[in-house]
């Protein structure tokens, strides 16, 4: 960045203007050093710049210290399992996007980036702070693209933390056609591994008089 000469820098105002999916930022610090001083000053924030985390602001100002530390705890890479159903026309070509939340924190919404195809599982890494406990998640897409329906068999989370897996049964459609037509849900844990819901054919014979 090229200014004229500011002296020495107390403080910096950071934000974003909370547009585009998954706007929400985790900002755990900023440098800035005079290139002809070589001097450094350091801008710890630690925290989330977000409409919906934290204390929901879209900024921060943040007051310079002289020497560099820790402003956040370290990320924890939480291992996120998506199945989708196996049944007619369950998968999605829509962005599908989760929420988690925790007794400590959350995680905001992220994009999950995969193909969600009719019985398919998918893996993604999910680094946040330690989330603590896992309470819930909300779940969905945008609705968006050729066949954005969604039959949503599942999700598990893993907290390498504690070496425990948290699971989140859907068994339902996320669609506006279908069922009670949200394409956002929020699912709370259970104990135990759902089994998945298995689909039989029957045939139909109609007689008329």
């Amino acid at each position: 960045i090229e200014a004229v000469e500011l002296g020495n820098v107390v403080k910096i105002v950071i934000g974003h203007d909370n547009s585009g999916v998954g706007a929400a930022w985790f900002l755990d610090k900023v440098i800035v050093k005079q290139t002809v001083t070589n001097k450094t000053y350091y801008f710890l924030c630690g925290k989330w710049i977000s409409d919906d985390k934290d204390d929901k602001q879209l900024s921060r100002e943040i007051a310079a210290q002289s020497e560099d530390g820790t402003a956040s705890d370290p990320l924890v890479n939480y291992r996120v399992t998506i199945v989708t159903g196996n049944r007619r026309g369950s998968g999605t070509d829509a962005t599908v996007s989760i929420f988690v939340e925790g007794e400590k924190s959350s995680s905001g919404d992220r994009v999950l980036d995969g193909i969600f195809s009719r019985g398919s599982t998918n893996h993604f890494s999910l680094p946040c702070v330690d989330l603590g406990a896992i309470a819930r998640i909300r779940i969905g897409h945008d609705n968006r693209g050729v066949g954005p329906g969604w039959f949503l068999e599942k999700v598990i989370i893993r907290d390498p933390l504690r070496s425990v897996d948290h699971y989140f049964p859907a068994s339902r459609w996320i669609a506006t056609d279908e069922d009670d037509g949200l394409t956002t849900i929020e699912i709370k844990p259970v104990q135990v591994e759902p089994p998945t819901v298995p689909i039989t054919s029957y045939h139909v014979t109609v007689y008329t008089g």
